[in-house]
């Protein structure tokens, strides 16, 4: 049986081989209300999918419309270049984006409509030879936003989590690519906050944009035209009795700083930061010019993150990897593993879902005395290893040893140079399992 990628690519651009595409080519020449139409049906069939965010893409003979399904895009439909003017119209109208400015990059928003059974939408515009791109990223509704134990992080991080939501103040950061669910646990962490502090914590958001509008928590959207920038709103929003502070990404030196003081001065601070590693986190606050001092003091948690897809339920099978992947992975030659062959239920890929692999950097005695003396990232990661950190890639080979996900999976996910050599993970894997 095809897939939809090549049943896509045996088609031509015009002559409807798929039943979301001839839907949509239908609406479109069915009358004036028919581009409201395709749209909404686009919409919905992306919901029903599951998708996290909707492509359309201008390309020179077609205008392509892709779902990213599980972290990873497949083409759905393709469509004249014809209609492309009037989709692109109606999902600016939609997203109260001007329709007239097609030259500059613009971002809206859909908001939730209980009768079409969407949740809200981020919407973000860039212009291309061909016409404009636009990219909907599906939001997930307050009420489906997970806990922190349905993460699916191992024993380790969920303490370190649990750990952040107990304490007073301090700063967590978050470290991962796009795509990594850092927003997602994020969330959670504010969620479990909210539950467990009674009467209510002043919690404050500062975002880019805001991505799930939570009730009973304050949350700023930043505006770089207006100035009201990462930096400018921390500071604006320290004089407003904060307890707890999420900022959506430290970018800058200047927030770096306004951070970092505020976790010393009685806020518990919640950021991102982009880096590979927990221990590169470190580095790359020294390099912002923040001092060494200052990040023993504050810092209470690192969590680097990234999501691997789960092999599918339906389709599970046994399989026996070449000894040399095995080894690579610090696995023994006879590991049974398990992968999806691909049916109906997962769309013929093998997996159906992500879950979360991370590793967790607690502050300690040890660590703090090395950042006085500002060591570089190599250095930091071997000291949070003697620790008892456990890396990403064990934690990801003790998902693989349990059969949720799989060897092809965390060499997609993680760089090339991770799995170059055994990473000595077997027995980390088996405390782990056993837990």
């Amino acid at each position: 049986m095809k897939t939809r990628e090549q049943s896509l690519a045996a088609q031509g651009p015009d002559d409807g081989g798929n039943p979301l595409e001839q839907q949509m080519a239908a609406a479109l020449t069915s009358g004036d209300t028919g581009v409201g139409d395709a749209i909404d049906l686009l919409l919905r069939e992306a919901a029903a999918e599951g998708a996290s965010d909707i492509h359309l893409e201008p390309w020179d003979d077609r205008l392509a419309i892709r779902f990213r399904l599980d972290g990873l895009l497949h083409n759905v439909a393709a469509l004249p270049r014809e209609h492309q003017a009037r989709l692109i119209a109606r999902v600016k109208v939609l997203a109260r984006i001007p329709v007239y400015q097609r030259d500059l990059p613009r971002d809206g928003r859909i908001d939730a409509r209980a009768d079409m059974g969407r949740s809200a939408m981020r919407v973000s515009t860039f212009p291309t030879v061909y016409g404009e791109k636009i990219v909907i990223r599906l939001l997930e509704t307050q009420a489906s936003l997970l806990d922190l134990p349905s993460l699916g992080f191992a024993p380790d991080v969920l303490s370190l989590l649990q750990g952040i939501v107990d304490r007073p103040q301090g700063l967590l950061l978050l470290t991962g690519p796009s795509s990594s669910g850092k927003t997602t646990t994020i969330y959670a962490v504010l969620r479990a906050l909210a539950d467990s502090r009674t009467p209510l914590p002043h919690i404050a958001t500062i975002e880019d944009p805001v991505e799930y509008r939570l009730g009973n928590i304050s949350q700023t959207e930043v505006n770089a035209r207006t100035g009201l920038t990462y930096a400018a709103a921390l500071r604006a929003v320290l004089r407003q009795d904060p307890e707890i502070i999420m900022i959506g990404e430290i970018r800058d030196p200047e927030t770096a700083q306004t951070a970092v003081q505020a976790g010393l001065t009685g806020h518990l601070v919640i950021s991102t930061i982009h880096s590979g590693t927990a221990a590169g986190v470190f580095t790359r606050l020294l390099d912002m010019g923040v001092e060494p001092y200052l990040l023993a003091s504050s810092v209470t948690g690192v969590l680097a993150q990234r999501l691997v897809r789960v092999i599918c339920g339906q389709c599970t099978t046994a399989e026996m990897a070449p000894p040399d992947a095995l080894l690579r992975f610090g696995l023994p030659r006879d590991t049974p593993l398990q992968r999806g062959t691909g049916c109906a239920a997962c769309r013929h890929t093998g997996y159906a879902g992500r879950t979360a692999i991370g590793e967790a950097l607690s502050m300690s005695e040890d660590l703090a005395e090395s950042l006085l003396a500002r060591p570089r990232t190599r250095a930091l990661h071997d000291i949070a290893l003697r620790m008892g950190m456990t890396p990403l890639l064990s934690q990801g080979v003790v998902k693989v040893r349990q059969g949720i996900t799989t060897l092809s999976e965390l060499r997609r996910v993680l760089p090339v140079e991770w799995t170059a050599e055994p990473p000595g993970a077997d027995a980390a894997g088996e405390e782990s399992v056993e837990s």
